[in-house]
C-alpha cells in the first residue's frame, strides 16, 4: 500500500512556456541588477549581434542573441526588452540595461 506522501505524487513539470518566461526573466534581472559583471563580460555569451541602423548608417540600437537552436532568445537593445520565442510561445521581459549593454554596443559598432 502507498502513502499518501510516496513518490508517485509527481510534481506538475514546467511547461515550454513557463521555462521560457524563467529564463527571459533570469536574463533580463541579470542586465537590470549588474550581477557584479562588466558589458564586455556579460557580451562574451552573446551568440550573434544585430545592429539598428539608420538609412545614413547611424547606430539605433542592437539586438543581441543570447539563446538558440530550441528557445531563441533575443536582447533587443533598442526596446529595451528580452524577447524570447519557443515553438508557439513569445515572451516579452522589461530591463533597465544597468550594464550600459548599448553604449558598448555603439561603441562596437564605431570601430
Amino acid at each position: 500500500m502507498l502513502s499518501s506522501n510516496s513518490s508517485t505524487a509527481k510534481k506538475k513539470s514546467e511547461t515550454c512556456g513557463e521555462q521560457l518566461r524563467r529564463m527571459c526573466k533570469r536574463i533580463a534581472d541579470g542586465i537590470s541588477e549588474k550581477d557584479g559583471i562588466t558589458a564586455g563580460e556579460w557580451m562574451e555569451g552573446v551568440y550573434d549581434i544585430r545592429y539598428i541602423v539608420d538609412r545614413e548608417k547611424r547606430y539605433l540600437g542592437a539586438e543581441l542573441m543570447v539563446a538558440g537552436g530550441g528557445p531563441n532568445i533575443w536582447v533587443n537593445l533598442d526596446t529595451k526588452y528580452v524577447e524570447g520565442y519557443w515553438g508557439g510561445d513569445k515572451v516579452l521581459e522589461p530591463f533597465i540595461d544597468n550594464l550600459d549593454l548599448d553604449g558598448y554596443c555603439e561603441e562596437m559598432y564605431g570601430c
